[in-house]
């Protein structure tokens, strides 16, 4: 029973491998958004759609993790790719809050994949998305807003 469960995180830590690989190769998927700066942090979002979001995450079906749903509401995988006024990849703990065209708000911790962090969200209705986003990076707090439409 231990060598079977053994083998099975086995399976997953490699299938992230693989997934934390690509993104550190510089391989961001989906279609980019935005591009800002926040105190001299560079902020980059993408959207993935389901196919993709599921594309990334082939391997590790099962695993509980921050901003992963199982919502059959869920459209969209939004990651942020944050780094250091030098350029380089940073780490720390990012939240996403989303206001949607109705009013409604969703709000996710997001999942770290080595050079991005993202969660799952909704962008079922058409219209106009505030998103937020609340980066805690070595002791800083970043805050940065757009709108995203959804036509």
């Amino acid at each position: 029973m231990k060598k079977a469960i053994l083998i099975g995180v086995m399976s997953m830590v490699f299938g992230l491998g693989s997934v934390l690989a690509a993104f550190a190769a510089g391989h961001a998927m989906g279609q980019m958004l935005r591009q800002s700066t926040v105190d001299g942090y560079g902020f980059m979002y993408h959207v993935l759609d389901v196919t993709e979001r599921n594309a990334m995450m082939k391997g590790m079906e099962g695993m509980e993790m921050p901003g992963m749903s199982k919502s059959p509401d869920i459209t969209n995988h939004l990651v942020v790719y944050i780094t250091d006024p030098g350029g380089k990849s940073v780490s720390g703990e990012i939240g996403f809050m989303i206001t949607g065209p109705d009013g409604k708000e969703q709000k996710t911790l997001t999942m770290g994949m080595n050079n991005g962090y993202g969660a799952d969200v909704s962008f079922k209705e058409k219209g106009i998305y505030k998103i937020k986003t609340k980066a805690k990076i070595a002791g800083k707090t970043l805050l940065d807003e757009f709108s995203y439409e959804v036509k």
